[in-house]
């Protein structure tokens, strides 16, 4: 009976059951609906931080009596993984900015009241680049790994983007409400 009532007053609600993954694969159609659209969930955000402090801290104190990994061929694996995706992110940015600027002008690249273009490949490219967020997690791991000091603001920066891009999704979807 205790421990219920102690579960039910910190649980956290989370249900990947109603997640739309072929949300996916159409950047045309995509349309950001938090507890819809995979990841979306803030639950989702939270549990990652907690994951992701818990992991950092348990491999800095892992790793205080080993000799650091040297990991350059992963480190770099994943740095040139990173790098392409941060290129086509931004190429494909530029091009839906472009197609916009000729369709409706700059001032809708900037601020719009269009509540059709919040939607799409724009919106797409934006949620792809909230979903490298994730994997940019992986920067501490290799450099607890490799005994590298970790600062606070690395993990700060590396924790708060992810809800930076989350609130750009969900505010640009708000107000077009």
């Amino acid at each position: 009976m205790f421990y219920s009532k102690i579960e039910e007053i910190f649980s956290v609600p989370f249900n990947t059951s109603e997640w739309d993954y072929s949300q996916l694969t159409n950047p045309d159609e995509f349309q950001w609906k938090v507890g819809v659209t995979p990841f979306s969930n803030w639950q989702f955000i939270v549990g990652s931080w907690v994951t992701y402090f818990t992991i950092i801290a348990s491999l800095e104190l892992f790793m205080k009596s080993r000799q650091p990994f040297s990991l350059r061929i992963v480190s770099a694996a994943h740095n040139l993984f990173l790098c392409i995706l941060s290129a086509l992110m931004f190429g494909y940015g530029i091009f839906y900015y472009y197609e916009r600027f000729q369709t409706r002008g700059a001032g809708e690249c900037f601020c719009t009241s269009d509540e059709s273009s919040l939607n799409g490949r724009l919106s797409y490219v934006t949620y792809i680049y909230y979903l490298s967020k994730f994997d940019e997690l992986l920067d501490t791991v290799i450099l607890a790994l490799k005994k590298k000091p970790i600062i606070f603001l690395h993990w700060y920066h590396h924790a708060i983007v992810i809800l930076m891009v989350w609130s750009w999704l969900e505010d640009g979807n708000m107000y077009a409400r």
